[in-house]
């Protein structure tokens, strides 16, 4: 029977990691490379000739069903291994681009984000994606770098921030050691932005977590640093509206929130919404049914069309609204249906920063 031989591709991933891992054990003043154990978070010292052979086990881990956890553990100790083996040749380089470099030798998928002096790398199988993801952490901790397996399984990493880890310049004591990962978890209406926060020590604890709730729902979110205020984390998402029917690519109700990082965790400081043509319809019906004239004035560009609108029946419940088929929130003019015969166009003028109805008539309804 003839032997089975492995593709050309992964022979040359093979031996792209064995000569990168060899490259490794000889750099950094001599200093052998640690790996994370089979058991523990804990390192170990594992000798040079025994590299080549767990880049071959990593890799058949990641072609076994249901031996992802195991083959991101592998993973993570490979490039801990390589950090810790350049850490002081070239502490100016991006934790985030060595880790690619490793991880395309090696041929593993995974999303890698860094901060100063940390990594976050979602590890998940090329071959299939869809079996999940496994993320780790990496950061400076007593002149090392410990690695460990984090919460996030199953979740796609968005971006990394840290605080206290590298030595910091200027006047005043550095802040409270801590890193902070937002991911984004997969449900029927789109992703939500999920925050992980933990304290940086020898070993990581979670201190916070901000999840739909105080995050806003379904939508998106970014680290950003401002000058000496520090992490600052801003969203922008939405949840269902009540008295509106809306698909995950209809026009939403906005919310854009900011959080700034402060000693008990990150703390809300601004929550507005995103003035829109479809916000400034929705704060109108919400305000005519539940008969505040006062909020509906603020929606129109003249009081005379509340009265208008009362006339015409839009304050009366009469199904769910829901914007027609392939509607944008980015021209003056939007169509919206309510229940299964009413169809209405509806005309918006700009007013500085926000958008307010200017008319609405019936019109056709296009059968879809």
């Amino acid at each position: 029977m003839t032997p089975h031989r492995p593709p050309r591709s992964r022979l040359a991933a093979r031996a792209r990691a064995a000569l990168l891992l060899a490259g490794l054990a000889l750099a950094g003043c001599n200093r052998q490379p640690h790996f994370v154990s089979a058991a523990a978070d804990s390192t170990l010292h594992v000798t040079g000739d025994s590299l080549t052979e767990r880049v071959r086990v990593l890799q058949e881990r990641w072609g076994e069903p249901g031996r992802g956890e195991e083959a991101a553990r592998l993973t993570a100790a490979l490039l801990l291994g390589d950090l810790r083996a350049r850490q002081g040749a070239d502490d100016g380089g991006s934790w985030a681009g060595r880790a690619r470099t490793l991880l395309d030798s090696l041929d593993v998928g995974a999303e890698a984000s860094d901060a100063g002096c940390a990594l976050a790398v979602n590890f998940f199988s090329r071959g299939d994606p869809a079996a999940g993801s496994w993320p780790w952490v990496f950061w400076c901790v007593g002149g090392s770098i410990q690695a460990q397996a984090v919460e996030g399984q199953g979740m796609n990493l968005i971006g990394l921030a840290s605080r206290g880890l590298a030595p910091v310049s200027g006047a005043g004591a550095p802040a409270l050691p801590g890193i902070a990962a937002l991911f984004a978890r997969r449900s029927g209406g789109g992703p939500q932005p999920l925050l992980l926060v933990w304290r940086a020590g020898p070993r990581l604890e979670l201190a916070q977590t901000l999840g739909p709730d105080s995050l806003g729902g379904v939508g998106s979110g970014s680290f950003a640093t401002e000058g000496d205020s520090g992490a600052t984390l801003a969203t922008r998402t939405w949840r269902p509206t009540a008295r509106f029917d809306e698909c995950s690519t209809c026009p939403h109700v906005f919310h854009e929130r900011r959080f700034r990082w402060g000693l008990d965790g990150f703390e809300r400081t601004e929550d507005r919404l995103a003035p829109s043509p479809y916000v400034a319809f929705v704060q109108l019906i919400q305000a005519l049914t539940a008969a505040d004239r006062d909020a509906a004035l603020l929606c129109v560009t003249r009081p005379a069309l509340v009265e208008a609108a009362r006339r015409a029946g839009l304050a009366t419940v009469r199904g769910p609204w829901r914007a027609a088929p392939g509607s944008t929130d980015r021209g003056d003019e939007l169509i919206f249906f309510r229940g299964s015969a009413e169809a209405w166009k509806v005309t918006f003028a700009r007013r500085g920063d926000t958008w307010l109805v200017d008319a609405f008539e019936p019109t056709t309804r296009v059968i879809e």
